[in-house]
């Protein structure tokens, strides 16, 4: 019961009804059904998985799968054999062990598969291993196998101590970390300092000239508005006007230009009448002076006989 508690007996799916048990027959206890189902699997095959990631959140008895479909179970988070302490000493992977269990594969590859053989042949196509996360709110991660064609051929260590390795990658979350991290990093080693000190000077700079635009722009408002600057237009009008005056006095029929044209005409016979007198004095340079003779009109000569 929900307050007092109790134990359940159920026949596990798959399997068929027995025979009535005996008295102090001793049953297994489990913690839930999913658990009783997992205890079905007695037959596996264990693998060695070498993880860069952090495990926190893998804890033994996490699913083992591919796309969904679960393969087998974490067994040892970490697992440390007896030889492997000496031999990756310098190596800061975290070793897992995990097992697959043929008997959930049956279905798929019949009653005799050789699922160790079938692996292998999958290793060679880019199978991998990788860490994903099981529940958000707890952080609980399972083993995912997955192909990865753009992964590099298996070089290195392919057993150890009796465990088939199988290699694994950074999950996605691990690779946005890590793209994060050298992003960081190249920030880091740019030349902030002197692009900083360039933008302040920059700035600085187009603050001056800002204060200058302000400066130039109330001057110009100052003289905008004095009163000199608002008279302008009306003395312009004014002077305009005037000139306009003096012009139409100018024009044919007016007084003054009947006047310029008696002027011109008298200058022109007081020219006329100077003729003579400059016809003499080109004659005779002294005329002026002395009276000049006047010439007598020539006379015709009789012609010879």
């Amino acid at each position: 019961t929900l307050f007092g508690g109790g134990v359940s007996f159920d026949v596990p799916e798959g399997l068929e009804q027995g025979q009535p048990v005996a008295e102090k027959t001793a049953f297994n206890l489990y913690d839930d059904q999913k658990s009783i189902q997992d205890s079905l699997y007695t037959d596996h095959i264990d693998y060695l998985m070498f993880f860069k990631d952090s495990v926190r959140g893998l804890q033994p008895g996490a699913p083992l799968e591919f796309r969904g479909i679960r393969l087998g179970t974490v067994s040892k988070v970490p697992f440390f054999a007896s030889k492997m302490r000496q031999v990756f000493n310098d190596d800061y992977r975290i070793p897992v062990l995990v097992r697959i269990e043929p008997e959930r594969l049956k279905a798929q590859l019949g009653e005799n598969a050789d699922v160790g053989a079938h692996l292998t042949e999958l290793l060679k196509r880019g199978l991998r291993a990788s860490l994903k996360t099981g529940n958000l709110v707890t952080g609980a991660l399972y083993v995912d196998l997955d192909f990865y064609p753009k992964e590099p051929p298996i070089t290195g260590l392919r057993e150890f101590d009796g465990y088939e390795i199988i290699p694994t990658v950074s999950s996605g979350l691990a690779q946005i970390q890590q793209r994060l991290v050298e992003t960081l990093d190249k920030i880091n080693n740019l030349p902030l300092n002197p692009m900083i000190e360039q933008a302040t000077n920059t700035l600085s700079e187009s603050q001056r000239t800002m204060r200058r635009l302000q400066t130039t722009l109330d001057n110009m408002n100052k003289i905008t508005s004095s009163q000199s600057m608002q008279q302008l237009p009306a003395d312009m009008q004014t002077t305009l006007r005037e000139l306009n005056r003096s012009m139409q006095g100018f024009q044919p029929g007016s007084a003054a230009y009947n006047k310029m044209v008696a002027d011109m005409q008298r200058l022109d016979q007081v020219l006329r009448e100077l003729q003579p007198v400059l016809k003499t004095l080109n004659e005779k340079s002294n005329a002026l002076v002395f009276e000049a003779k006047d010439k007598k009109d020539p006379e015709p000569k009789r012609a010879k006989q």
